[in-house]
């Protein structure tokens, strides 16, 4: 597709876009959001972004994101792990508070296993854009 309008929303949606996934990211340890969604929203602005800047006379390269699916089922399944190597039950997760009153800084396992989740759903989402994008060989 080879739209003016639509390349121009896409160049204003994507960095929106990833600033909101950052935000459901960090927010969902503790709250409804996390990895999944900010996986989910990443993608569909990587797509918006892919479908506007398609060009049917370049050559299309396969991205190199495979390997952060495996990373980020490395590091979802390291959190459970980590859990189980200190005796507790798998994806238990740990709380650590960093400081004291109101600049308290509360941190998760939680959040490294969401990051773990966000790094499969961007991962798997391009890898499976890159492989409808190729064209048949003739």
């Amino acid at each position: 597709m080879n739209s003016f309008l639509l390349r121009q929303v896409a160049r204003g949606v994507l960095p929106v876009a990833v600033l909101f996934a950052v935000y459901l990211l960090l927010r969902g340890h503790d709250a409804p959001g996390g990895g999944f969604v900010a996986g989910l929203v990443t993608s569909a602005a990587v797509i918006l972004h892919a479908l506007a800047n398609v060009a049917p006379h370049k050559r299309r390269r396969r991205p190199r994101v495979l390997r952060s699916v495996w990373i980020g089922l490395l590091v979802a399944a390291g959190t459970g792990l980590v859990a189980v190597a200190a005796g507790k039950p798998f994806l238990t997760h740990s709380h650590f508070d960093i400081g004291s009153g109101h600049g308290a800084l509360h941190l998760s396992t939680t959040l490294l296993f969401d990051v773990g989740v966000f790094l499969v759903v961007v991962g798997s989402t391009i890898t499976a854009l890159a492989a409808f994008a190729e064209e048949e060989p003739r």
